[in-house]
This record gives structure tokens, C-alpha cells and sequence, in this order.
């Protein structure tokens, strides 16, 4: 299933992103400068916001694999603009379209859990050194049916 330009424009429809009125206040309260450091504009979700309504491409690179889908910046805009539903939406059509190349697969189900973005800073903030702990390569559904069956 390819993703097309119509796709786009629904979510936008739906989540209200032509209302945004450029005012920076998602940018601003987003806390993914604070866990990722520098982030580049592209990134934020205002650079995203813009690039979903001046049709530049969503679907190459690894911009939208940043949001932390915290809704932070949903509720702090004024104009009601669902951006983090945006994004989950916007990644759900994206995997679906065999564009997950920035998202990582539950090791035991191979069902999308997390962006890769997202792994990558938390095995840097664990300062692991040979190989990444099996439980961030498990999503919560497959740790807690794992749990489930220890505790029998």
C-alpha cells in the first residue's frame, strides 16, 4: 500500500493542522530538545506541521520518528491542532506502507513498539556497552504476557 498525497491530506483534515497558527508554542514547551538534545527545526513539531501543509515529504527521512507522541504540544496549542494523533496516525500508514525502516519490532511478535530514535537515547542514557538489554527490544504487551508466565 503506497501512501499518496490524498492520504496526507485527510490526516491533516482530521487533526486539524490547517488551523495551526505558526505561533511556535508547540516547539517551545516540546520536551525533545531535553531528551535528545539539539533537535533541527525539521524535527520539531512545527517544522513537521509545516512540512504536512506545504507538501514537502513526510515519508523520507526520520523526522517524524523524533515526536515522543508525549501530547504536550496538543494540549498547549491554542488552536487545537491534534498533532500527536497526527504523528501516531501518520506512523501507523507509514508501517503499514512498508516505510518502518525508523521504527523497531518487538523481538518476539515483530509488531512495531517504538521509534528508533526513541531506543537509540535510551541505550545511550543506560550507557550500555556490548548489546542492547532484551527488554527494550520487547514491546509491553509481549513483556507482559512474559511476566504473566514467570509468575505461574
Amino acid at each position: 500500500m503506497a501512501i499518496t498525497p490524498k492520504d496526507i491530506d485527510r490526516l491533516i483534515r482530521e487533526h486539524g493542522l490547517g488551523a495551526c497558527l505558526e505561533c511556535g508554542k508547540c516547539t517551545a514547551i516540546c520536551p525533545m530538545s531535553e531528551v535528545f538534545g539539539d533537535i533541527e527545526y525539521g524535527h520539531t513539531p512545527r517544522g513537521i506541521v509545516e512540512k504536512a501543509l506545504f507538501d514537502s515529504d513526510l515519508i523520507t527521512g526520520d523526522a517524524i520518528w523524533y515526536c515522543l507522541t508525549c501530547e504536550v504540544c496538543t494540549k498547549g496549542c491554542p488552536s487545537g491542532v491534534r498533532f500527536r494523533d497526527f504523528m501516531e496516525e501518520l506512523r501507523e500508514m507509514m508501517i503499514a506502507a512498508g516505510h518502518d525502516e525508523h521504527g523497531v519490532r518487538c523481538r518476539l511478535c515483530n509488531r512495531y513498539f517504538v521509534p528508533e530514535p526513541s531506543l537509540k537515547m535510551m541505550i545511550a542514557k543506560m550507557d550500555v556497552k556490548d548489546s542492547t538489554p532484551e527488554f527494550l527490544l520487547t514491546c509491553p504487551k509481549c513483556k507482559t504476557r512474559d511476566f504473566g508466565r514467570k509468575m505461574m
